[in-house]
């Protein structure tokens, strides 16, 4: 069986996380989830034996698909949580941070709430200024860096010439390219990110790294194209930021 995205990134977490004699990773350590949505990510903690398991989103739908007695979600914003200094022993985090404006803050609290010597990873992706920063993988991938070389008003009339359709049956193409420009995005460039990890107060940092796809889509024009508004291959190739850091 195929692993998807989320547990493979749950299993580069765990090789930060010393084993115990009976394979259970995470027995008797307590874990926040920041940008928990529908509670997935929380029970790859459970199953690895977690004690208490907390998970955080804004969303209306937080922990709908997994609920578990040593699970408590909680409806509040990543950049200003209401835990106390010192509780988690992890705080996890997964493709979440993009969407989340002030990173500063956010890091900031992830910091703040994990416990001295606990551990804090964070995984975003994909990146605003990627190829699908865009968040919107199967509707233009004949049309890279589409949000950044047209508007929204021209990528709609791009969509209406092509007949490119939502893949769902009661959403609009229109509210699709609108989700695409809304504030869901923070639209912060690569860098930022690796700035704001470096000026955080914790006693090692382990991972702060940004990592680039090929180039294989970034052809001559397109990169001219971009290069006149503005953005380096660099950027256009960075897809997802790593942060590992211990307290």
């Amino acid at each position: 069986m195929t692993k998807d995205y989320h547990q493979l990134i749950f299993e580069d977490f765990l090789k930060y996380v010393p084993s115990f004699l009976d394979k259970k990773f995470l027995f008797n350590k307590k874990v926040l989830v920041v940008g928990c949505g529908d509670g997935g990510d929380c029970s790859y903690f459970i199953n690895q034996g977690a004690r208490k398991v907390h998970g955080l989103d804004i969303s209306e739908q937080i922990g709908v698909n997994f609920k578990h007695p040593r699970v408590q979600y909680f409806q509040d914003s990543a950049e200003a949580m209401g835990f106390e200094d010192n509780t988690y022993d992890y705080v996890y985090s997964l493709a979440s941070m993009e969407h989340i404006h002030n990173i500063d803050k956010a890091f900031n609290e992830m910091v703040r709430v994990a416990r001295v010597k606990g551990l804090v990873y964070c995984f975003a992706a994909p990146l605003w200024n990627s190829r699908e920063g865009h968040h919107k993988f199967d509707l233009f991938k004949e049309f890279p860096w589409i949000h950044l070389r047209l508007s929204q008003e021209q990528i709609l009339e791009y969509c209406y010439e092509n007949d490119i359709k939502s893949q769902s049956l009661d959403i609009d193409i229109g509210c699709e390219v609108e989700f695409m420009f809304s504030e869901y995005m923070n639209c912060l460039p690569s860098h930022r990110y690796v700035d704001v990890c470096n000026q955080l107060k914790v006693s090692k940092i382990i991972q702060n790294t940004l990592w680039q796809e090929s180039d294989e889509y970034l052809t001559i024009d397109i990169a001219h194209e971009l290069s006149n508004l503005g953005y380096s291959p660099h950027e256009l190739l960075t897809v997802s930021h790593t942060f590992v850091a211990e307290k």
